[in-house]
């Protein structure tokens, strides 16, 4: 894969060629999906938080978008890995909090997960607590995983947890994003029961949760 190229379209936001390039590079089996997201995808939109101008936040939403896009164009090649991977009959529910409006991260999150056997749920940006507990009681999934970017709603996060375990004490909290980055201690603190960051920390997951089957 020419990453050079795909910088160079990526900073003159040449969305055809960027799109072009990625998927090659996936068709042409140069990369796998981790690889992308984790050492591609994830480094060009460190690059767009950097951007310092006050007329740059357009831009910011035309990059993102052009992540999003590629992100997208996975899809099917997630679901050949899922539907050769065996089932583990486990549900992951992905939300943000209210007010939070960044899921590019949960996104490639949902994708790791059924790249692992598991089913998802993705309901993504800015979700009210009553929505997220009504979604709960409705898909009765396994693990809701919450995805935060801002430092200051992390006491959004914290509203959901609490509600989650007064209603129900059979779900487990995942949290991710980078507000707990460099803050580890948050994350007990606001309910959570397990952090994700990395593809080796899913199929870490999916281990526990294959022993737990064969126990």
């Amino acid at each position: 894969m020419d990453i050079d190229a795909l910088v160079k379209s990526f900073n003159e936001e040449d969305k055809e060629r960027f799109v072009s390039i990625a998927l090659n590079a996936i068709e042409n089996n140069e990369i796998d999906i981790p690889f992308l997201y984790e050492e591609v995808l994830k480094m060009l939109l460190y690059s767009i938080d950097e951007c310092t101008t006050d007329d740059c936040i357009w831009r910011e939403h035309r990059k993102t978008s052009m992540v999003r896009t590629v992100i997208e164009c996975m899809y099917p090649y997630v679901i050949k890995i899922k539907n050769e991977t065996k089932s583990l009959n486990k549900k992951v529910l992905l939300i943000c909090p209210e007010k939070e409006y960044h899921e590019i991260g949960l996104r490639m999150i949902d994708d790791f997960l059924q790249m692992n056997g598991y089913e998802t749920v993705f309901i993504g940006t800015n979700t009210p607590k009553g929505q997220v507990l009504a979604a709960v009681l409705s898909m009765k999934p396994d693990y809701l995983a919450i995805s935060v970017t801002d430092y200051y709603l992390l006491f959004e996060a914290q509203k959901i947890t609490n509600l989650i375990k007064e209603k129900t004490c059979n779900v487990k909290i995942i949290v991710g994003g980078n507000a707990f980055k460099g803050n580890y201690e948050s994350i007990k603190s606001i309910g959570g029961d397990i952090y994700l960051e990395t593809y080796q920390d899913i199929k870490n997951l999916r281990e526990g949760d294959e022993n737990e089957i064969i126990l």
